[in-house]
């Protein structure tokens, strides 16, 4: 009952708390101390989440540069080491198209406005009664 409310934390005062202890960080990073037993030693004086922490490391310390740089890239961003699946149409084939340099796909279905007689118990099924 006379409990009250926990303390909001101002913006900014974890950024504060890296800034102050920056040097000593960028020694052990340098020294080849990982990322987590630096955190770990400071995380109370720090008063910030391990992710946080990280996202300060990369962009004060590393100046936006990843970590570690010899992580290989997702396979989306890897260079195509196999060729691609459609070969690129010659300039020729497509010129003056709006579809220039698409491949060519062939349509199966057809849209044919007009309604035939099965066409309701065809696409609804038998037993319905078409009101």
């Amino acid at each position: 009952m006379g409990e009250s409310p926990p303390e909001k934390r101002m913006k900014g005062v974890a950024r504060v708390a890296f800034l102050a202890h920056r040097d000593e960080i960028q020694v052990e990073l340098d020294a080849g101390w990982p990322i987590k037993a630096v955190y770990e030693r400071r995380a109370e004086k720090l008063g910030m989440s391990y992710q946080q922490f990280h996202r300060y490391v990369t962009a004060i310390i590393r100046g936006g540069q990843p970590a570690a740089p010899h992580i290989a890239l997702p396979a989306r961003h890897r260079p195509a080491t196999q060729p691609t699946r459609f070969a690129p149409p010659s300039a020729s084939t497509h010129q003056g198209s709006a579809n220039a340099g698409q491949p060519s796909r062939r349509r199966k279905f057809k849209h044919d406005p007009s309604e035939k007689p099965d066409d309701f118990e065809r696409l609804i099924g038998p037993g319905w009664d078409k009101k």
